[in-house]
């Protein structure tokens, strides 16, 4: 468990987990009081860009085997598709 500093209200996050929690152009950190102690997260802005990336990676995986593209629910039904299946990939690789 990487070790975090706190310097009277300032709190030192090693390398690896603050490059977790940040981006290059949002260094916002989300931290909220659990049970358990302190909850850190990505700021929204992070979690809004990491979904649309996963999108974008959905939509280009979609292939037409038709010459007409479908309507806009169907393409969204098999968008929804792919991120479920990479979720549960991702699933089965954290056991």
């Amino acid at each position: 468990m990487p070790k975090v500093q706190v310097h009277g209200n300032q709190v030192t996050l090693p390398d690896e987990l603050r490059n977790l929690l940040t981006s290059p152009t949002d260094d916002a950190i989300e931290a909220e009081e659990v049970d358990e102690g302190v909850l850190l997260k990505p700021s929204p802005a992070i979690r809004r860009t990491a979904g649309l990336a996963d999108i974008r990676r959905a939509q280009s995986g979609v292939q037409y085997t038709e010459a007409a593209r479908p309507g806009a629910e169907e393409e969204e039904r098999q968008i929804a598709d792919i991120l479920a299946a990479d979720k549960c990939d991702l699933r089965i690789r954290r056991r």
